[in-house]
């Protein structure tokens, strides 16, 4: 392995706390999160992607992308497609190899098992993971219906710390496993990418930058001076060239809607009138009936028409911005002029003022969205607020911390893994937990985020998710806990601070949180509770090897026990 790929592997395995590891793994690790990253920009979890080790068919990483969504469960997929009303789905396949050279018979290994994952009947032994996102994929088989766009895509990346030399024998081999893979007829596109040394690093770099892009800006004014904003424009884009702020290259929808608790609304009203525009061919009336995007931008660089956009996000258009994407194969939609404002400012108190005032053309009412949108802001003041032992970051805004210097990843909490902890440990529903983040924060509606909720309980349950997540990487906790993992942070609070849980907004609460949060912060004292709750999930006879936990029954029977 070369000086360079050495250096960023040992940082990328500092920063995600994998140097206990073996090498292999820290390396097929550093792919998956190099390759994914590209594809789906957004924060995921390592072990949700990881596939290696015993029984991996030679598939070190696995990816499903659906409608832009990073799916690792069956009731996420089924949420995803049902908000949409498609399917619109990537599968990505990944093989990793710390040699330095490119072996013909490696590769044919990773095609074959790409094959026998994609068959009727798999011949190959599959470990746990494999397994389960063969599920997935067989629903998603099953789902054909919704594929109103096109089949799936497939992508495979096989990875070596050498270079790629365009041999013609192993050219001739790649070449090969793509049409082997294509002949299954599954596929609207596969695709192979061999990748050296000199391609993962910069596939890694690229994780490390903060999203940008370039598009020609001709019909647009200059707003006048604005205290707090560096400079705005006011203008209209040709479709081809606002699609190419929000989506990338492969077609996936970027992150980038600064409230994405509130996420794509689905096929509501707003939404199928904004699709019917565009079904009937009314391309040129669609730039006056909608109310257009507004875009907030860091910087900007202006050389004549053409802008480049770094570090922006889309604060008030996600609807037709999702809209746009889905109805990207109508003939004639490139007709479409879209009415685009962008602002660059690095004021966050100036970012929310435009949040709040933009967001009229959603079904989502002022006062909610206002209580929703400074919740969030304090949340995470409050996150920043704490220091030393217990460190985290919320991430309020999709990879607003993948850049940071001196942040492990395993620090970062994000939304989704925000709002599965919290509905685990404090409402105690570690069962309904398994869905897409979005459909469950609508579920618990008036539960969560609530505008007079204390913070405690919200970072105590990161905090919880955390601590449990780095004892099963250092193995201080049996690691085949994992897939309870929600059951086990709920039984974390049972047996440290008890069942009868005082009001949300009171300071009750709060000080239940500080004995919680004193425990889990002593490593001894964590350790020994976290044992505690496998030892009660022992006790209560349900079997770990059965695939899900999804049954409420499952949950009361662990209440009683930890009572």
């Amino acid at each position: 392995m070369d000086k360079i790929t050495r250096s960023l592997l040992d940082s990328f395995s500092i920063d995600n706390e994998l140097v206990k590891l073996a090498e292999d793994k820290q390396f097929e690790n550093f792919v998956n999160f190099s390759v994914i990253s590209k594809l789906h920009r957004t924060t995921f979890e390592l072990d949700s992607v990881f596939t290696g080790g015993g029984g991996d068919a030679a598939i070190d990483g696995l990816a499903i992308i659906v409608n832009g969504k990073l799916v690792t469960e069956i009731d996420e997929l089924d949420d995803v497609v049902a908000e949409s009303g498609y399917l619109d789905c990537d599968i990505v396949f990944i093989q990793s190899k710390t040699s330095s050279s490119f072996e013909g018979s490696e590769i044919g290994s990773f095609v074959f098992g790409v094959k026998d994952f994609l068959s009727d009947q798999s011949k190959l032994v599959h470990n746990s993971r494999l397994k389960s996102f063969k599920e997935i994929w067989e629903h998603i088989i099953a789902k054909s219906a919704y594929m109103v766009n096109r089949r799936p895509n497939c992508k495979l990346f096989y990875v070596t710390t050498g270079k790629w030399t365009n041999d013609q024998n192993l050219k001739a081999i790649v070449n090969g496993g793509k049409k082997e893979v294509d002949d299954s007829e599954l596929f609207n596109e596969v695709s192979f990418f061999p990748l050296g040394a000199n391609e993962i690093q910069k596939l890694y770099h690229e994780t490390r930058n903060k999203l940008s892009a370039t598009i020609t800006f001709q019909n647009r004014i200059t707003l006048p001076d604005i205290a707090g904003v560096k400079e705005a424009y006011l203008g209209i884009l040709p479709y081809l060239e606002f699609i190419s702020l929000v989506q990338d290259e492969n077609q996936t929808i970027y992150s980038i809607f600064d409230d994405n608790v509130r996420d794509f609304q689905g096929d509501n009203d707003v939404n199928r009138k904004i699709k019917e525009t565009l079904q009937s061919g009314k391309f040129d009336i669609f730039s006056v009936l909608n109310n257009g995007i507004t875009i907030v931008a860091s910087s900007v660089t202006p050389a004549g028409n053409r802008f480049t956009l770094r570090d922006y996000q889309v604060v008030n258009g996600c609807q037709t911005s999702n809209v746009l994407h889905e109805c990207r194969n109508i003939n004639g939609i490139n007709g479409v002029n879209v009415p685009v404002k962008i602002v660059v400012t690095e004021d966050e108190e100036i970012k929310n003022e435009i949040t709040l005032a933009t967001n009229s053309q959603t079904e989502v009412k002022p006062e909610q969205l206002e209580a929703l949108t400074q919740f969030q802001k304090k949340l995470e003041q409050y996150y920043n607020a704490i220091k030393g032992e217990g460190r985290l970051y919320y991430e309020r805004r999709s990879q607003q911390y993948h850049s940071a210097v001196g942040i492990k990843k395993t620090q970062i909490i994000s939304i989704p893994v925000q709002i599965k902890s919290f509905a685990s440990v404090f409402l105690g529903v570690p069962h309904a937990v398994s869905g897409y983040y979005g459909t469950i924060a609508k579920s618990f509606k008036g539960k969560i985020f609530g505008s007079d909720h204390k913070y405690s309980p919200y970072y105590a349950s990161a905090l919880c998710f955390n601590k449990l997540e780095g004892h099963f990487r250092t193995g201080s906790v049996d690691p085949e806990f994992k897939k309870v993992r929600f059951h086990l942070l709920m039984l974390a609070r049972l047996v440290s601070i008890g069942r009868d849980l005082p009001p949300f907004n009171s300071n009750k609460i709060e000080s239940l949180c500080d004995l919680f949060i004193a425990e889990l912060n002593d490593e001894n004292k964590c350790i020994a509770l976290f044992n505690k709750c496998t030892a009660i999930f022992k006790k209560s006879g349900l079997d770990l090897s059965q695939k899900q936990f999804k049954a409420e029954s499952e949950t009361e029977l662990l209440i009683k026990l930890a009572k």
